[in-house]
């Protein structure tokens, strides 16, 4: 499971995305060896969820996005697997932030942040 944070980074949770990225990473490299490899048997899903309300990020929220149901991520993670679906995405037009961080010049992006209007109650650290 690697979560958007792999692909969008999110102020106060470098560390998590930090770690999300390298998910990611990780994941693309093994499909690509797997199939180097000729290892067709082998099948991975890279389960990539917006905020999921887990407890793990406190009070999650977004002007545009709405956080996810467990139950809702759990059940398409089990479709994409039962269809062999390589990246699940959630919601789906989240996908486009992957792209829009190449394409979009920074001013764009920290527009885009602001209308997105993402947050959540940080612990502060002591």
């Amino acid at each position: 499971i690697v979560s958007v944070g792999g692909f969008v980074s999110v102020p106060f949770l470098v560390p998590y995305c930090s770690s999300k990225f390298a998910a990611l990473g990780l994941h693309k490299g093994f499909t690509k060896e797997l199939s180097a490899l000729g290892k067709d048997g082998i099948k991975t899903t890279c389960l990539c969820p917006y905020f999921v309300s887990t407890g793990l990020i406190e009070n999650p929220q977004s002007r545009i996005i709405p956080v996810l149901k467990p139950e809702a991520v759990a059940k398409r993670l089990m479709d994409g697997i039962l269809c062999n679906q390589k990246k699940i995405v959630m919601p789906s037009p989240v996908a486009m932030f992957s792209l829009m961080e190449i394409i979009l010049p920074e001013h764009a992006l920290v527009a885009l942040d602001k209308i997105l209007n993402i947050k959540f109650d940080v612990k502060k650290r002591e």
